[in-house]
Protein backbone atom coordinates (compact mmCIF):
# COMPACT_ATOMS: atom_id res chain seq x y z
CA UNK A 1 0.00 0.00 0.00
CA UNK A 2 1.16 3.46 -0.73
CA UNK A 3 0.36 6.47 1.15
CA UNK A 4 0.84 10.29 -0.07
CA UNK A 5 0.83 12.88 3.02
CA UNK A 6 -0.08 16.86 1.29
CA UNK A 7 0.18 19.51 2.97
CA UNK A 8 -0.26 23.39 2.10
CA UNK A 9 -1.03 26.54 4.09
CA UNK A 10 -4.52 28.49 3.62
CA UNK A 11 -5.41 31.62 2.66
CA UNK A 12 -6.62 34.02 5.60
CA UNK A 13 -10.31 34.18 5.12
CA UNK A 14 -10.91 31.15 3.00
CA UNK A 15 -13.67 28.61 3.47
CA UNK A 16 -10.52 25.27 3.17
CA UNK A 17 -12.97 22.69 4.67
CA UNK A 18 -15.78 23.75 2.66
CA UNK A 19 -14.02 22.94 -0.24
CA UNK A 20 -12.81 19.73 0.93
CA UNK A 21 -16.12 18.79 1.97
CA UNK A 22 -16.74 19.12 -1.58
CA UNK A 23 -13.99 17.66 -3.17
CA UNK A 24 -13.70 14.67 -0.80
CA UNK A 25 -16.15 12.65 -3.06
CA UNK A 26 -14.70 13.18 -5.78
CA UNK A 27 -11.07 11.95 -4.76
CA UNK A 28 -12.94 8.87 -3.22
CA UNK A 29 -14.23 8.12 -6.06
CA UNK A 30 -10.73 7.93 -8.24
CA UNK A 31 -9.99 4.48 -9.36
CA UNK A 32 -7.31 2.78 -7.03
CA UNK A 33 -7.60 5.46 -4.39
CA UNK A 34 -8.67 3.43 -1.01
CA UNK A 35 -9.16 5.91 1.28
CA UNK A 36 -8.67 9.67 1.50
CA UNK A 37 -9.00 11.53 5.08
CA UNK A 38 -8.27 15.63 5.55
CA UNK A 39 -6.89 17.73 8.15
CA UNK A 40 -5.52 20.74 9.93
CA UNK A 41 -2.56 21.49 12.02
CA UNK A 42 -3.27 21.89 15.45
CA UNK A 43 -0.46 24.36 15.98
CA UNK A 44 -0.73 26.08 12.88
CA UNK A 45 -4.63 26.44 12.09
CA UNK A 46 -3.58 27.61 8.49
CA UNK A 47 -2.16 24.51 7.60
CA UNK A 48 -4.37 21.69 6.11
CA UNK A 49 -3.67 18.17 4.17
CA UNK A 50 -4.87 15.59 2.98
CA UNK A 51 -3.82 11.76 3.59
CA UNK A 52 -4.66 9.38 0.77
CA UNK A 53 -4.25 5.74 0.35
CA UNK A 54 -3.30 3.91 -2.77
CA UNK A 55 -3.21 0.21 -3.75
CA UNK A 56 0.04 0.70 -5.12
CA UNK A 57 2.21 3.28 -6.65
CA UNK A 58 1.02 2.44 -10.49
CA UNK A 59 -2.30 3.60 -8.90
CA UNK A 60 -0.83 6.69 -7.57
CA UNK A 61 0.71 7.48 -10.78
CA UNK A 62 -2.08 6.85 -12.78
CA UNK A 63 -4.18 9.17 -10.37
CA UNK A 64 -0.95 11.99 -10.69
CA UNK A 65 -0.79 11.64 -14.40
CA UNK A 66 -4.22 12.38 -15.81
CA UNK A 67 -3.87 16.17 -17.66
CA UNK A 68 -7.50 16.45 -17.61
CA UNK A 69 -8.23 14.14 -14.59
CA UNK A 70 -9.25 15.01 -10.41
CA UNK A 71 -6.04 15.35 -10.02
CA UNK A 72 -4.68 18.88 -12.08
CA UNK A 73 -8.50 20.29 -11.25
CA UNK A 74 -7.73 19.65 -7.80
CA UNK A 75 -4.21 20.94 -7.70
CA UNK A 76 -5.59 24.01 -9.82
CA UNK A 77 -8.18 24.43 -7.51
CA UNK A 78 -5.87 24.98 -4.43
CA UNK A 79 -2.94 27.01 -6.35
CA UNK A 80 -5.92 29.49 -7.68
CA UNK A 81 -8.07 29.60 -4.81
CA UNK A 82 -7.12 28.70 -1.41
CA UNK A 83 -3.36 27.73 -0.95
CA UNK A 84 -0.75 30.48 0.20
CA UNK A 85 1.26 30.28 -2.61
CA UNK A 86 4.50 32.08 -0.84
CA UNK A 87 4.72 28.98 1.41
CA UNK A 88 5.31 25.23 0.25
CA UNK A 89 3.29 22.88 -0.91
CA UNK A 90 4.55 19.27 0.66
CA UNK A 91 4.14 15.84 -0.93
CA UNK A 92 5.66 12.99 0.90
CA UNK A 93 4.91 9.29 -0.23
CA UNK A 94 5.27 6.44 1.61
CA UNK A 95 5.19 2.59 1.08
CA UNK A 96 3.36 0.75 4.06
CA UNK A 97 6.07 -2.45 4.82
CA UNK A 98 4.15 -6.09 4.99
CA UNK A 99 6.48 -6.56 8.42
Amino acid sequence: MIVRVATYHALQGKDVEKWMETSASELRGVKGVRRVEFFRNQSDPSQFGAIMQFRNKADLDNYKEGQTGPYQRLVRSVRETWSDNSKPVIEQIYEILDI
